[in-house]
């Protein structure tokens, strides 16, 4: 009797445990999905204003993204991932000049899809699989263009001591982060594996797509 009473309160405690993780995955999903929506909302302000969408003015809404995203995603962190096995080769200095040119592409890249799309409006989606991990959530959002076609980014959040921060992003499909290690390690294979000089060439690159830009 007392070997039934308890593994009846053993199955009780699992029960209850399994309860209190799904209500702490739940409550950071809400979290998480608070941080992207904020973000979401303000990016819609700014592709409201036709002003900042002017093609010859393409530093003022690429400033207004950055502004946006500045708080919301841990640029180091993507940047790190994205040199990859490539990371530790180069010196502090060096990791965090491409930190700096790697933010500049990830926010013109952003802005000029965000643009592309000819968003006018967006969506919420609703929660997944929860996250086996409370502090990694995933949260969609459903973007509408003017012709009324839907894409849907897919953010990749990551909690830390200072908040939720995306750490990747698809794009309708398309993984940014993934994109740009295979462009960095292709580019790297074609230096001859001379990793400072490909933090140079893509610090020269975005340097000339921002002056074609303006």
């Amino acid at each position: 009797m007392e070997l039934i009473k308890m593994s009846y309160l053993n199955r009780c405690l699992a029960a209850l445990l399994m309860l209190l993780v799904s209500f702490t995955a739940n409550a950071s999903w809400d979290e998480a999905r608070d941080a992207v929506e904020q973000a979401s909302a303000s990016m819609m302000t700014v592709l409201e204003n036709e002003v900042l969408k002017q093609p010859e003015q393409p530093e003022l809404l690429i400033n207004e993204i950055e502004t946006i995203l500045n708080p919301v995603v841990d640029f180091d962190y993507v940047s790190k991932r994205v040199m990859g096995k490539y990371f530790r080769r180069v010196n502090a200095q060096q990791q965090q000049e491409f930190s700096g040119v790697f933010k500049d592409t990830m926010v013109r890249t952003f802005a000029k899809s965000l643009v592309g799309f000819d968003i006018v409006r967006y969506e919420m989606a609703p929660q997944g699989k929860p996250s086996p991990k409370v502090e990694k959530q995933i949260v969609s959002v459903y973007i509408y263009s003017s012709l009324g076609q839907q894409y849907t980014l897919v953010y990749y959040m990551l909690k830390q001591a200072d908040g939720w921060k995306l750490v990747n992003v698809l794009v309708d499909g398309i993984n940014l982060r993934l994109n740009f290690k295979n462009q960095f390690s292709d580019m790297v294979s074609r230096s001859g594996g001379d990793v400072k000089q490909v933090i140079a060439d893509w610090k020269m690159a975005m340097a000339n797509n921002s002056s074609k830009d303006s």
